[in-house]
């Protein structure tokens, strides 16, 4: 009877917080790809925790938070904290040339069977700046705006243009305009 109980409780908990959560990893993650990994311990530390001892409802995302930044804390090495910065050009008129380009690519009209999806994501998560797969996952599945992409990931707006469009540039090159898909 008391597991049921502890299972009804983390359940509640997991449905309230997950979305947050997943959000918070992937921004604080260096590579995408652990991103699962590092949910995994973290709701499996909480329901270590609450078969242990009384848990209070009160500030409990942030209670979550902080076991998935200690998980995060200790998957990476400080090797792997070394970020690079890109720096990006400006035309004569001082705007960047990133904002002139043109998106050809209606990547929400796209119908894409499953096993094509999952042949791009694995593309997308394959690219070597890690960032790529964030804001694809939080543009274009999280629904968050380039601004709210920026505002999380602590970088500039035209970083985030930069990486979408040269990706879907990429993935048009790569795949097709859609049509293959």
């Amino acid at each position: 009877m008391a597991s049921e109980t502890y299972l009804y409780k983390f359940n509640n908990i997991y449905d309230k917080t997950y979305l947050d959560l997943l959000k918070y990893v992937i921004v604080k993650c260096h590579n995408i790809n652990d991103t699962n990994d590092i949910i995994q311990e973290t709701y499996l530390e909480l329901w270590n925790i609450i078969n242990k001892k009384e848990l209070l409802d009160i500030n409990i995302k942030s209670y979550l938070i902080g076991i998935a930044n200690n998980k995060i804390k200790k998957h990476y090495t400080l090797f792997q904290k070394i970020k690079t910065i890109s720096i990006f050009e400006k035309n004569d008129k001082d705007i960047e040339l990133i904002d002139l380009l043109e998106d050809k690519i209606n990547i929400e009209n796209m119908v894409i069977q499953k096993d094509n999806w999952l042949t791009i994501w694995q593309f997308i998560k394959s690219k070597k700046n890690q960032d790529i797969p964030k804001v694809f996952y939080l543009y274009y599945k999280l629904e968050l705006s380039i601004k709210e992409i920026t505002n999380e990931l602590k970088v500039n707006e035209s970083y985030i243009k930069n990486l979408i469009y040269r990706t879907l540039k990429e993935l048009q090159k790569k795949f097709g305009d859609g049509g293959d898909f």
